[in-house]
């Protein structure tokens, strides 16, 4: 198992006992000197207080299990309002938010980037409105995907 994998293991552990989801789980930096970011989510958002409280109990559980070699940083966050989504999973909780979608190949048009509003999605494919059109992107064409916040004047 790979050090990443037992970090998910164990946040996935932590997050489900706290009816949270895991979002995601990214290593960065060099050995010695790397920050591990755990991301945190929740059907009704996250409060400040329950990300300290998921934060000190994967801190007790890397501690006792031990799994990343020299030092490190543990950040644990919400993914945010511009969320990147890689997973089937994560386009089916974005549906009806709007997202840019860049492709390995062009998918509409000549541009490898799509802007839209995700419709649907499953395994296989994401469903976007763009304009007035669905496109179909096959998750496999999907290069980076992130949400887009939308200021809304009152």
């Amino acid at each position: 198992m790979s050090v990443l994998d037992e970090v998910r293991d164990l946040a996935q552990a932590v997050t489900r006992r706290r009816s949270l989801r895991l979002w995601d789980v990214e290593m960065a930096g060099r050995p010695g000197q790397s920050v591990l970011k755990v991301f945190v989510d929740g059907d009704n958002g996250v409060d400040l207080d329950t990300v300290a409280e998921v934060s000190e109990e994967i801190s007790r559980g890397l501690d006792l299990r031990d799994p990343i070699p020299g030092r490190y940083t543990l950040e644990v966050s919400t993914p945010g309002l511009e969320r990147t989504l890689k997973s089937s999973e994560h386009f089916r909780l974005s549906v009806g938010r709007s997202v840019v979608v860049k492709t390995t190949s062009p998918v509409v048009g000549s541009s490898n980037r799509i802007d839209g509003d995700i419709v649907s999605a499953d395994a296989r494919e994401v469903v976007l409105k763009v304009d007035d059109d669905e496109v179909k992107v096959p998750l496999e064409a999907i290069k980076s995907a992130r949400t887009v916040f939308e200021w809304k004047r009152g």
